[in-house]
């Protein structure tokens, strides 16, 4: 599909990977997030005159589950979106979603999107659970974000 003639580019475009569905219990029956479709999202962008879309997740996130399944969304919906790029190039890129609030999988996730999968950047929410984004705890992650020079998209969580 050919971009648009417009050039715009949005920066907030949610995109919802099926492993992302099956985690947002009651939230994927919302008619903007089940009616989410690859054709209905370049319908918009072509309405919108929307070049480029860069891909993220929309609220609530994939931190509220145990650990090891926040891993594994993460991973699961960063190779969905590293997909979807691949296959349009043009159209669209990538904040990749990391595991927070795991620090150590966190740093392996952000390693892994922005090194193997060439992520555009990183997505972070607004708190994660009981903790903003500032506490003390995830120093290692901003450490490591600004090492990289990494561009990171703050998404603000709903009530």
């Amino acid at each position: 599909m050919a971009a648009s003639p417009a050039g715009r580019i949005d920066i907030h475009h949610h995109f919802f990977a099926p492993e992302y569905l099956g985690a947002m219990g009651a939230n994927a029956k919302r008619p903007e997030v089940s009616g989410w479709s690859l054709a209905r999202t370049f319908e918009e962008m072509e309405k919108n005159g929307v070049a480029t879309a860069m891909l993220s997740l929309s609220p609530p996130g994939i931190h509220l589950g145990d650990r090891e399944a926040t891993k594994k969304l993460a991973r699961a919906v960063n190779e969905h979106a590293a997909k979807l790029r691949g296959e349009h190039p043009t159209r669209f890129g990538h904040f990749a979603s990391v595991p927070m609030p795991h620090v150590d999988d966190t740093l392996a996730e952000i390693a892994y999107a922005l090194d193997t999968l060439k992520a555009d950047g990183v997505q972070l929410m607004t708190s994660y659970h009981d903790k903003w984004p500032g506490h003390a705890d995830f120093d290692p992650v901003f450490a490591e974000l600004n090492r990289r020079r990494a561009l990171v998209f703050v998404h603000p969580l709903l009530p």
